[in-house]
């Protein structure tokens, strides 16, 4: 239940903060853009931009809104209630990653329509998103500033886009099956045979579960040490 509410209270913060609008309004620009490409080229880009999307909105917006959170003093009284931190987490993961999807959607239909595999779909943007929102706020809690944050964040972020070479066969390399990214591209793919759906929704939930660890010791550490309150309560 304490989770169900941390949901609803980031979905409402969200809108409130304009979120869901700015993010209307990139959708509109990539459908803009999409119209300007050749038929031909269009299911690529629209990969591309669905790979892109949720990383960016995952990566991006999670940092700024645990920094908005910080500026705000919502965490001093947040973590007084019986929140924990694995459910403060998962509800942001949950959270963005539902806006990410919407998008993702929004773009697919508006461009090409119906994905091939709406389940695949949904399930490489959903754990695409929340892994890069749980990495983006492990990161975030180490820094004071934005420009800190953005600059962290991309360095942490830059192995992940390795598979896009793959992608568009610029280099080769069997070590990007480990990386989440190469499960991500495999189910947004329409092309690729289903039987890589194992491999591709195992290897993003590894690396979600990884990450999940990760953030929650650093918010441990880097926030609730912080505010006085100890580890106690994870």
């Amino acid at each position: 239940m304490r989770t169900a509410a941390a949901f609803a209270f980031d979905i409402r913060f969200q809108w409130r903060h304009g979120f869901y609008a700015v993010y209307m309004l990139v959708c509109a620009v990539y459908w803009v853009l999409l119209h300007f490409i050749p038929d031909i080229y269009r299911e690529t880009a629209t990969v591309i931009i669905t790979f892109s999307d949720p990383c960016a909105l995952g990566l991006i917006l999670a940092g700024g809104i645990v920094l908005l959170e910080r500026d705000q003093g919502i965490h001093d009284p947040l973590f007084v209630t019986p929140v924990r931190t694995r459910e403060y987490l998962l509800a942001k993961a949950a959270s963005l990653s539902l806006l990410s999807l919407l998008a993702a959607w929004i773009i697919h239909l508006l461009s090409l329509g119906i994905p091939a595999a709406p389940i695949r779909f949904s399930a490489g943007i959903l754990l695409t998103s929340s892994f890069m929102t749980l990495l983006s706020i492990g990161v975030v809690v180490r820094c004071r500033t934005i420009n800190s944050f953005i600059l962290l964040s991309q360095v942490y972020a830059l192995p992940f886009v390795l598979p896009l070479l793959g992608y568009f066969e610029v280099w080769e390399s069997s070590l990007f099956m480990l990386l989440p990214t190469e499960g991500t591209l495999r189910l947004l793919h329409p092309g690729l045979p289903g039987k890589d759906d194992l491999y591709a929704i195992f290897i993003l939930l590894v690396w979600n579960y990884a990450v999940y660890v990760w953030t929650r010791r650093s918010y441990a550490k880097h926030v609730l040490l912080l505010l006085g309150t100890g580890g106690g309560r994870q």
